[in-house]
């Protein structure tokens, strides 16, 4: 069986870019488009230790700036970058 870890990880990365390089282009008070949910590998639960209330993007109660849909504050996804402390 092949291992496909580097080609996912090459895909993450570029959705990663093409979403944060749309909020670094995007004139102010400009609405970015979000990504869906399975895009961002979104799951209602924490993993490893990682989620969604304690993740820069976090918008109370339960939305997000990059993903689309209602977010669980016990969420996770691809996207999680700790809040600066």
């Amino acid at each position: 069986m092949k291992n496909d870890h580097g080609a996912r990880r090459r895909k993450v990365l570029g959705i990663g870019v093409a979403v944060i390089g749309g909020a670094i282009m995007a004139p102010a008070g400009a609405q970015t488009k979000k990504v869906q949910k399975a895009q961002a590998q979104y799951q209602d639960k924490p993993k490893s230790g990682q989620q969604c209330d304690g993740c820069a993007q976090f918008v109370a109660p339960a939305s997000c700036k990059l993903v689309e849909g209602e977010i669980a504050p016990k969420g996770w996804c691809l996207f999680f970058a700790p809040k600066p402390s």
